[in-house]
């Protein structure tokens, strides 16, 4: 290990009993955790005051000026509670055709959806590439999985299972998407014959 000093050791213990140490000298973690607080004892009652303004308040906030931020979105200012913003999400609904719901702000939502799924600018540049057509889905031949014994029930089971397979169908091509896109990034079509071996 290392040797210490004999010189040293006296000086330490000459030390402790000049602070008139309590802890017992063979527990050396109990003497040095002993001396540490007595420093710090001594710190604070040099610089009581300043510790003593040094509140967990005023240390918390800062003492520059915060600069004020002038809002100049005007649908910061919207009340959306308001019968003047309900009135106008009913009319916004019933110009795209959509269903009114009795919570004005799920209507929104909806409206909202429509317009980020049909109304963009790619879409409306290729209609043809976006909006599907086809033949109606025969929800009657469609199998909820189950049976509720309620017709509506089922009716609604039916067309929320549709919903989820074809929010699972949205996601399995992002996700294909992303791999390919990181393939593209990653895959390497260049091979070098030179650094292949055959056999052992």
């Amino acid at each position: 290990m290392f040797s210490v000093n004999p010189t040293l050791i006296q000086l330490c213990k000459q030390y402790l009993d000049d602070l008139e140490c309590p802890v017992d000298r063979k527990d050396l973690a109990a003497v040095l955790d002993w001396v540490l607080g007595w420093a710090v004892h001594l710190e604070y009652q040099e610089n009581a005051k300043t510790y003593n303004e040094k509140t967990s308040v005023n240390a918390v906030q800062p003492k520059t000026a915060v600069p004020r931020v002038v809002m100049t979105n005007p649908l910061d200012n919207l009340e959306f509670e308001s019968d003047e913003f309900k009135t106008g999400v009913d009319t916004l609904a019933s110009l795209l055709n959509v269903t009114k719901h009795p919570d004005h702000l799920v209507t929104l939502k909806a409206v909202c959806n429509l317009i980020k799924e049909r109304l963009n600018t790619e879409v409306l540049q290729n209609p043809n590439n976006y909006i599907v057509e086809g033949k109606p889905f025969p929800l009657e031949e469609c199998d909820a999985g189950f049976e509720t014994g309620d017709y509506v029930l089922n009716q609604a089971a039916k067309i929320l299972r549709l919903r989820f397979i074809q929010d699972q169908r949205t996601l399995q091509t992002k996700i294909n998407e992303a791999i390919v896109a990181v393939q593209a990034i990653t895959a390497d079509p260049k091979t070098d014959s030179s650094l292949g071996k055959v056999g052992i």
